[in-house]
């Protein structure tokens, strides 16, 4: 694992999702090494050449940057963090950027302005758990988990770094009942992988929405995705390619998706099509 200090220039940065207006990732590169992940596109920009989930840039001065990229903000915006990269991947642990950084937001002047700033988070980290402190003080937070699967021993090979399952859901349990609105991202799904039903009765009750997606394969990761399917169980490849390209399959599955929704009284917010 390559880790390597660095500096930024801007930690606010512009982004097209709806309600926030910008984006915040401390981080660059991901140690969750997600085999499936669209945000291994960043290493065109970065100079890396190593396999995706082999290094991280930290933006040791975020917080300080942060100061500076706030004056620019206007009423009723706000950030997602984060969007290429996980804002609690373990170095976060060490190196607490992101509580930093939501310090400095729940630290705002009082005024019109900041109050409306809004601040979404989406991990895959119960290690969110450790700044409850400070989320319980932010005016509008959302947080949110991604969850791809059900299958513990499945999610070892797809997503080998990051929390277990069971502990993703019981820190949603923790933060909805401690008053934050949280939701899921079922994402990305995954045919013969991804257990629609067993996601959404675990979801029942924890959380406020859901937003769904198919696999983004235009960053070069269905290589990666294939392999782990294959050393997982290589009998569910041929059913997985036949599937993976097909707009039928995935209209049946975004029908499943809002059919489940509705049944345990979960809004969905988006599902989101990577079919060319």
């Amino acid at each position: 694992m390559l880790i390597r200090e660095i500096e930024t220039k801007h930690i606010l940065t512009h982004s097209k999702l709806p309600g926030l207006g910008y984006s915040i990732n401390p981080y660059v590169g991901c140690q969750h090494a997600c085999v499936y992940c669209y945000a291994r596109f960043m290493k065109r920009f970065t100079n890396h050449d190593e396999p995706w989930g082999q290094f991280v840039d930290i933006k040791t001065n975020s917080a300080e940057v942060f100061d500076k990229d706030i004056l620019k903000v206007k009423s009723g915006e706000g950030a997602f963090i984060a969007s290429v990269t996980d804002a609690y991947q373990p170095i976060e642990g060490q190196y607490k950027l992101t509580r930093s950084l939501l310090e400095r937001i729940a630290d705002l002047p009082p005024d019109l302005l900041y109050n409306e700033f809004a601040v979404s988070i989406l991990t895959k980290s119960d290690l969110v758990l450790r700044d409850l402190d400070i989320l319980k003080r932010l005016k509008k937070i959302s947080v949110g988990f991604s969850i791809s699967m059900m299958n513990e021993t499945a999610s070892r090979f797809f997503e080998p770094r990051c929390s277990p399952i069971r502990q993703r859901l019981a820190a949603l349990k923790t933060l909805h009942d401690n008053g934050i609105r949280t939701y899921a991202f079922i994402s990305p799904v995954l045919p013969g992988i991804t257990d629609l039903p067993a996601i959404f009765a675990a979801l029942e009750g924890i959380v406020e929405y859901v937003c769904g997606e198919t696999l983004n394969m235009r960053c070069g990761n269905l290589t990666d995705v294939l392999h782990a399917l294959s050393l997982f169980n290589k009998n569910l490849r041929p059913v997985f390619e036949q599937n993976i390209r097909s707009r039928s399959y995935w209209k049946s599955v975004e029908r499943e998706f809002y059919e489940l929704a509705q049944k345990h009284a979960i809004p969905v917010n988006n599902f989101f099509h990577h079919i060319d």
